[in-house]
């Protein structure tokens, strides 16, 4: 639109454009997704940022300066919170630890803390899991802390070939990334820097989910399981709980209410169904029940043993 029109109209556009990103946006995502979906209103912030940053890129260059006095006030409100996270950490660090007493799961027991004390609102679900993202992407190289000897482990990587899928996606992605760099900066050099960034961070994303999936496994002590698939997903329940396990060879075992949660959707060897639905937590998405799921599990005689030898007590 600002190409297309007369220079004369070119501000009366710019400014109406200004004011759909600044007020316009923000106000329809209050009505039509913090209302009726009835989340938390502290997410129209993230809104104003991203339409700020879409205004910065697309507006005129003498827009640009009302863009960041307004953007001023949002860091403004942002930093508030960060001193308010930082002034509960005493108390994260203690809800923490009590909950590292009785669940071997760091990722799960960081976003029950901070929940507990900061409360359960969508922005401290989205800090806490980019705290997960960041500790296994930047810190893959680093060893996973050894549960406790209770505990039986399954590893969930290796019958679905996701790391030899991963490795090409990665080399893929890497010359995308590098092609649109060299395109976008024909455009814009500063189009071509953020998306560039925003794309390394996407690499940070992946590497973080190759981490997991390799160091978090399904977990069994006494009558506690913990079902897991990297960061995606996790599921704490009771092994009394389960009606049966299955081998299979393809999804289409799956019916009514079931969960796919393999590594790979469409690559899965084992079929849970529960007695009683179970509740899924996803790592961004809002946690759903289930009365069934559909994953991959390298062992399955030793995993059906394992769980067979605590029903025939």
């Amino acid at each position: 639109m600002l190409h297309m029109v007369p220079p004369s109209a070119k501000d009366k556009i710019a400014d109406g454009l200004l004011a759909d990103f600044l007020i316009t946006f923000p106000v329809l995502y209050y009505f039509i997704i913090v209302r009726r979906l009835k989340i938390s209103p502290r997410s129209i912030l993230l809104v104003i940022t991203v339409s700020c940053a879409i205004a910065y890129l697309v507006l005129p260059q003498h827009q640009r300066g009302y863009i960041l006095q307004i953007r001023k006030l949002t860091s403004l409100v942002e930093l508030i919170f960060i001193i308010y996270a930082v002034t509960k950490f005493n108390k994260i660090r203690i809800a923490y630890k009590i909950h590292q007493s009785h669940f071997a799961d760091p990722v799960y027991n960081l976003r029950s803390a901070m929940a507990g004390v900061m409360g359960e609102s969508l922005p401290v679900k989205v800090i806490a899991s980019e705290l997960a993202v960041l500790r296994y992407g930047l810190l893959f190289w680093k060893r996973e802390k050894s549960v406790s000897s209770e505990y039986t482990s399954f590893s969930t990587h290796k019958e679905s070939g996701y790391v030899a899928i991963w490795c090409i996606l990665l080399i893929a992605v890497t010359v995308e990334v590098i092609a649109f760099h060299l395109l976008l900066m024909r455009w814009s050099n500063i189009a071509a820097t953020i998306v560039t960034i925003l794309s390394l961070y996407g690499v940070i994303f992946m590497i973080a989910d190759l981490s997991a999936i390799i160091k978090r496994k399904i977990l069994i002590s006494g009558d506690q399981i913990i079902l897991r698939t990297g960061l995606r997903w996790l599921v704490n329940t009771k092994l009394s709980n389960i009606g049966s396990v299955t081998k299979i060879t393809n999804d289409s075992h799956s019916y009514g209410n079931c969960f796919k949660g393999g590594a790979i959707k469409s690559n899965s060897n084992l079929l849970i169904t529960f007695k009683q639905p179970v509740e899924v937590e996803k790592l961004y998405g809002k946690s759903k029940i289930f009365d069934s799921i559909l994953m991959c599990v390298d062992d399955f005689e030793g995993f059906e043993c394992r769980i067979t030898s605590y029903t025939l007590r």
